[in-house]
């Protein structure tokens, strides 16, 4: 039984025996050999497609010569224009090859209305001496005439009304002219600054340590030495002023260049003061109070000194302007690009009643100008319902301009490298922009070549059938080989009971 245990293929137990693995392991070791082989003569094709889209991309476009003068210019500005964006091929203008170019312009209508509006406010001033006039009756906002404003954004006015003017007691003073000294609190003086109101302040000599360094028994020193050693004391005074009056505010801060001259030498008592402390010449701790003089009292603020007060009224303007804007032409060019134009400006004026529909200015085409009376009559009615709407926060539009401003442009059709791409040139001269939805890419090369690359990646690769399989052999293909597992798994317990 042994003997057929060992030339079978099944143990006793149903279990493959040793023929079977080998064989199993052969046939997965040629399979992975197979799918090694695959994959270096997959990676080799790419290596070789690479190298030829590589060849095939280095292909430069040919310069262009232009046929006229204006080809010439525009040529010009597209060079300029993908010299400035880094998106844009390189010298576009030189390589692109134009096919069409047509002009035309975009009209722009801007209606800008002016709003103000007005407020009454009183204002107080001291009494002069001067009589108020014969009163007048008060007046609503607008039924006053005011000066004219011409600008459409003019800064915010004020405007003193005459005949409005009222004679008053000051009422911060009470008439008196006079009141209490903010800086001493109305009692004439205030705390001494030196000596916080001690009578008594700290010592300049000793710095308040009531004694000094004996020179007695110092050696004499060069001449550059104690030049180098006077300016550092003089440093260190001022040092140890800001510090000291750190310290006297409740902060107690050490002062890095303030040395002791007890750690240098012998001392002796301070000559200039007993215990770091002398006399503060103000005596008593206070000073007259530098704003009163000791008086108590200042003049009123309010009516300078007079009692009386002058109450006036004024009118305050502010303005506000409000823009309705319009393009007529192409619907090329998107909005957000005819914004940055400047354009040249055809037609600008006051609004009035008498524009006509069917008598444009001069050089603005009819239905340029018809659109133009359409949207100012527009901004008229929208005007008129805000107007009654604001009637109680006393605003108004007080002026209406409207603006023509023609825009012209270049559409320029061309082709770049078998391909077609539509570019436009707007706005004044010396003042040219560029629009374009898609444009030849600086970096096109590149990516046509990693584009290339990866569809070849993605695409399996047809391999021949292998020899031995039938015609419904499914057999995978590319270089990805599947890892065939045994549905069984051989233990060491295993073996030790089939023995």
């Amino acid at each position: 039984m042994s003997n057929e245990w060992e030339q079978g293929t099944n143990t006793p137990g149903g279990l493959p025996g040793p023929n079977d693995i080998d064989k199993r392991l052969e046939e997965l070791g040629r399979a992975l050999t197979q799918g090694v082989n695959e994959v270096q003569q997959q990676l080799r094709r790419v290596v070789d497609r690479a190298s030829t889209y590589w060849q095939q991309s280095q292909t430069v476009p040919r310069p262009v010569p232009p046929s006229d003068t204006e080809e010439q210019r525009i040529r010009q500005l597209v060079n300029n224009w993908s010299a400035g964006n880094w998106r844009v091929a390189r010298d576009l203008g030189t390589y692109m090859d134009i096919v069409a170019m047509s002009r035309d312009e975009v009209w722009e209508i801007t209606v800008q209305t002016r709003w103000e509006h007005r407020a009454l406010e009183i204002v107080s001033e001291p009494y002069t001496g001067q009589l108020p006039s014969k009163p007048q009756p008060l007046l609503p906002v607008w039924d006053y005439e005011l000066p004219e404003v011409s600008d459409l954004r003019p800064p915010t006015t004020r405007t003193r009304l005459a005949g409005l003017d009222e004679l008053l007691a000051c009422t911060a003073c009470n008439g008196t002219g006079h009141a209490l000294c903010t800086e001493c609190t109305g009692r004439g003086w205030i705390t001494c600054p030196d000596c916080r109101g001690r009578t008594r302040k700290r010592c300049a000599t000793c710095r308040g340590r009531g004694y000094v360094a004996d020179w007695a028994e110092q050696k004499k020193r060069p001449f550059l030495q104690r030049r180098v050693e006077k300016l550092t004391n003089a440093l260190g005074e001022r040092v140890s002023t800001v510090f000291e009056g750190i310290r006297q505010q409740g902060l107690p801060v050490p002062n890095p260049l303030d040395s002791d001259p007890a750690n240098k030498g012998r001392t002796i008592p301070c000559p200039d003061c007993i215990n770091g402390e002398v006399d503060c010449d103000c005596v008593t701790g206070k000073r007259v109070c530098p704003a009163c003089q000791g008086a108590r009292s200042v003049l009123c603020p309010a009516c300078n000194g007079t009692g009386k007060i002058v109450r006036h009224r004024e009118i305050v303007r502010s303005f506000e302007l409000r823009t309705r804007r319009r393009f007529v032409g192409t619907e090329a060019l998107p909005q957000q690009q005819l914004l940055k134009a400047e354009g040249e400006l055809a037609y600008s004026a006051e609004v009035d009643e008498n524009l006509h529909p069917e008598a444009p200015p001069d050089g603005v085409p009819l239905d340029v100008w018809q659109a133009a009376v359409e949207e100012v009559r527009t901004a008229a009615a929208v005007s008129g319902r805000a107007s009654a709407e604001a009637v109680q926060s006393s605003l108004r539009p007080t002026l209406q301009v409207l603006e023509l401003v023609r825009i012209p442009y270049i559409k320029v059709d061309y082709r770049y490298i078998d391909r077609d791409y539509t570019l436009y040139i707007y706005d004044g001269e010396g003042h040219e922009k560029f629009y374009a939805a898609s444009f030849p890419p600086r970096w096109d090369r590149i990516e046509r070549l990693v584009r290339a690359i990866t569809s070849d990646l993605a695409t399996p690769t047809q391999q021949p059938q292998p020899i031995g399989t039938g015609e419904g052999s499914q057999a995978p293909r590319g270089y990805r080989v599947p890892v065939e597992r045994p549905p069984y798994t051989i233990s060491e317990s295993d073996e030790e009971e089939s023995l």
